[in-house]
């Protein structure tokens, strides 16, 4: 192997985005089964394709495949073939199948503030280990990965390339924020795909209920600072508060039935490349963050219903005092209205 020779593959460019459409009513078929090795019964949540059409951007023949994960997660996956993977003209190339990719996303309906793109470089025309790969082009690796220009430093340059994972003799998965640089000589890339894609799921997901949490924190601030109307008041807080555990259970179920039941299979390789995605990915702290937002919410708005509570009551019991008051008043007034009239 000498340096200079092209790195010849496929790229594989997907972008994720949450609709407001219901796919459920989407005319759709289930793809066929990707997972071979480890299998993932009820783990992993079904994968249906919508639509493929081909097309050719700057010369390239592009294939999109429309997939979904019901009811609502859209995920536009683009593929070509290149010479070389490592070429200058890649980051072009990249930028127009992204744009094409975000025309799905708007057709439809995702929505338009909230994304998450990826690229995958696959190479299975090698021989050997491909960690030859990483000793004559690391640099030029570390740079697609980090979708950089500048120079990076070596130690960011030995970091990004120390993050690869192994299964078989000849294959690795080097695994970025970004991108991933997959080696696998049979070309069995598929299975690892679908785990970048579950893993930018997670991270969308994530990023739009932090999103609406910050939203519902400045609502609730408004929210306590009015004074009147302090049953409606009340009302609104407590359905507010039974919201914020719908979320809280939502948001539970739906990261735990993917992320911690894949990291339950133990040491699968599949399972300790997601776990390494995760890592990348900060989706650990993402739902730490989730969870201590929640967790504030749902002791204001706790504390808010108690007290509204012991307000109103507060309240009906000086109304009712006043009522006797008036009662009293009236009685002692009729008492003297009725002297009056005897004398």
């Amino acid at each position: 192997m000498e340096k200079g020779v092209a790195l010849q593959g496929k790229l594989v460019t997907f972008l994720v985005g949450q609709t407001e459409l219901n796919l459920e009513s989407t005319s759709v078929f289930e793809s066929k089964t990707l997972k071979h090795s480890p299998a993932y019964p009820d783990v992993i949540p079904k994968q249906k394709v919508i639509k493929i059409e081909k097309t050719t951007i700057l010369d390239r023949d592009v294939t999109f495949l429309v997939k979904a994960y019901l009811p609502d997660i859209v995920i536009v996956e683009a593929t070509t073939e290149l010479e070389d993977l490592l070429s200058d003209k890649l980051a072009g190339l990249k930028k127009e199948v992204f744009q094409e990719c975000r025309k799905f996303l708007v057709k439809y309906q995702c929505l338009p503030n909230f994304d998450e793109e990826y690229s995958i470089y696959c190479i299975s025309n090698y021989r050997g280990d491909p960690e030859l790969y990483l000793t004559l082009y690391g640099e030029r690796i570390a740079h697609i990965l980090k979708n950089e220009r500048i120079q990076l430093d070596e130690e960011e340059i030995e970091n990004t390339l120390q993050s690869g994972l192994k299964y078989a003799k000849d294959d690795l998965t080097l695994v970025d924020w970004d991108g991933a640089f997959m080696f696998d000589p049979h070309g069995d890339f598929e299975s690892n795909i679908e785990l970048f894609e579950i893993a930018n799921v997670q991270l969308l997901k994530s990023r739009i209920l932090d999103s609406q949490l910050d939203h519902r924190l400045e609502q609730t601030i408004v929210l306590l600072k009015q004074t009147q109307r302090t049953l409606f008041r009340s009302k609104e807080i407590r359905a507010n508060l039974k919201e914020i555990i719908q979320i809280r259970t939502q948001s539970l179920l739906e990261s735990d039935a993917i992320d911690h039941n894949i990291k339950l299979i133990g040491d699968w390789y599949s399972a300790r490349l997601y776990n390494q995605i995760s890592k990348k990915f900060h989706l650990d702290d993402w739902s730490r963050s989730i969870s201590q937002k929640l967790d504030v919410l749902e002791d204001v708005y706790t504390m808010a219903a108690e007290q509204f509570s012991v307000s109103f009551s507060t309240t009906l019991e000086f109304v009712l005092i006043a009522g006797w008051f008036v009662l009293l008043v009236g009685w002692f007034g009729m008492f003297i209205l009725d002297l009056l009239l005897r004398k």
